[in-house]
């Protein structure tokens, strides 16, 4: 059944993407079912059922986004250069109008009765009446308009005229709302009541590939971000899709813009991720030895109590925090009786995300650090005791190194995943408060990852993903060189175990 609801899905889809020429998905899908089929409809290749789902499912969702994302910080993707050329020309062509002299013309929005569609009722410069759509433009026979003692138009013949409270509620349909009437003019609607008369300005040479404005003569010519600029470096918009090579690159390290709130900002990701692992496992290992005292009662009571944080939903309790902190309303500054600044003070930001990270990561740690102490061998901890080592000595040289050599893999992995945790630095402060020196971009609780999205929706003119790919590319081989010493800090103890 789930073979062939798979089947169907893709005799459904894949002529879809073809026909929007989206070829590198309907290859993917084409080839993925094709090898599904062939490995579940056969009884050998046991192991390859299992193998195989996961691995179409990494190329889909891992591998292809980081292609697409490395692809990206090599082009100017970003706010006004989302088309390609061809497309981007079309549009601007299409889209370019300028008023034909200062005056405007008096209109009364009304609905014809044939089909009900929306028509304007335009006064012309001469005294005539004519009916207007967004696709054709029609006189009107003088005795079919009936005007009021101030000369608004009150009645049409084979209409019905709105009132302005009628307008108003379907006033979204106004917008961009052009009447052609001939040799490339059209009648723009701006406002309930009054059209100008605007021109198409703008025409495209292929020959040449240049865009010439008809009114004055100016030329625009590609450039080599994806835009057509005139001499003058007048731009129009919107621009197209381009490679610009390791400009993306270039911007991030040698433009002080970019470069010097960045650093600032790299640093502080190191030293976030290092201090909340730190301080995490030392919490979390205290209460482990507590828990796990002999002596110690109602262990199973204290132990839920703390597994609750971490089985809140993060993105719940973060929020929860945030409310917590509020400088006006807070429960925290209600309790201190004093309105301190938690998250807009750039020390106190600091040392509130990492008081949240501690509150929710030391559950965590707390239960790998349980397992790894109830793992210890107790002849070694028998032998120290015998052998007079004190409480202080039997935690300094045996517990924690230990402990250490066994959970070091597990505490890498989480410092890499703290680098990167998006979730908490966003919701709690969103980064803020604001560093000056950034334009407003990067904050003093950012991490590399929360900048990189900043970056990706609030750099330049908007949307700039092709610099926030450069910067997450910096963020990829970050984490991945620690992923690597993980790795090999794993293969490490086990060939030393």
């Amino acid at each position: 059944m789930l073979l062939g609801a798979l089947n169907a899905f893709t005799v459904w889809c894949v002529p879809i993407l073809i026909s929007n020429k989206t070829w590198l998905f309907a290859i993917y899908f084409t080839i993925s079912t094709l090898v599904l089929d062939y490995v579940f409809l056969s009884k050998k290749r046991i192991a390859t059922k299992y193998i195989v789902p996961g691995t179409i499912l990494l190329l889909m969702f891992q591998v292809y986004p980081a292609i697409f994302t490395g692809y990206v910080a090599f082009t100017n993707y970003s706010n006004g250069h989302f088309l390609d050329k061809e497309t981007a020309i079309s549009v601007m062509v299409s889209n370019s109008f300028a008023p034909v002299g200062d005056t405007t013309n008096y209109m009364q929005v009304a609905e014809d009765n044939l089909n009900g569609k929306t028509t304007l009722i335009i006064k012309n410069d001469n005294g005539t009446f004519g009916a207007g759509t967004r696709d054709v433009f029609r006189p009107l026979p003088d005795s079919d308009v009936t005007l009021s003692s101030d000369g608004r138009i009150t009645k049409v013949t084979g209409f019905r005229t709105l009132s302005d409270d009628e307008v108003f509620a379907i006033l979204d349909q106004f917008n961009d709302f052009k009447v052609p009437i001939g040799n490339s003019k059209f009648f723009s609607v701006t406002d309930i009541n009054a059209v100008e008369l605007v021109e198409q300005n703008l025409s495209y040479d292929a020959t040449k590939d240049q865009v010439t404005d008809i009114l004055t003569g100016t030329t625009y010519s590609p450039n080599n971000n994806g835009s057509m600029i005139s001499a003058a470096g007048e731009e129009i918009e919107p621009g197209w899709t381009t490679t610009v090579g390791w400009r993306n690159f270039s911007k991030v390290i040698n433009d002080e813009r970019y470069r010097g709130p960045m650093l600032q900002v790299l640093a502080w990701t190191f030293i976030y991720a290092g201090l909340v692992v730190l301080s995490t496992f030392f919490l979390g290992f205290l209460l482990a030895l507590v828990l796990n005292h002999p002596r110690m009662k109602s262990k199973k009571i204290y132990r839920t109590l703390l597994i609750v944080p971490y089985a809140m939903p993060s993105v719940l309790s973060t929020l929860v925090w945030a409310g917590m902190f509020n400088q006006d309303n807070g429960i925290i500054n209600r309790v201190l009786g004093s309105p301190i600044p938690w998250l807009s003070d750039p020390w106190l930001a600091k040392f509130a995300v990492l008081l949240v990270q501690l509150w929710a990561g030391t559950p965590y740690m707390f239960l790998i650090c349980t397992g790894a102490i109830q793992s210890l061998p107790s002849e070694v901890i028998e032998a120290a005791q015998v052998d007079g080592a004190s409480p202080r000595q039997l935690f300094s040289k045996i517990k924690l190194p230990l402990v250490l050599m066994t959970l070091a893999p597990l505490l890498i992995a989480s410092y890499a995943y703290n680098f990167s945790n998006f979730g908490a630095i966003y919701l709690l402060t969103g980064g803020g408060p604001t560093i000056i020196s950034s334009g407003g971009i990067a904050g003093h609780t950012d991490i590399l990852i929360s900048y990189t999205y900043k970056m990706a929706f609030a750099a330049g003119k908007g949307n700039d993903y092709g610099l926030a790919s450069a910067v997450s590319f910096f963020n990829f081989l970050l984490v991945a060189s620690m992923s690597i010493y993980s790795f090999k800090k794993s293969r490490t103890i086990e060939n030393m175990t």
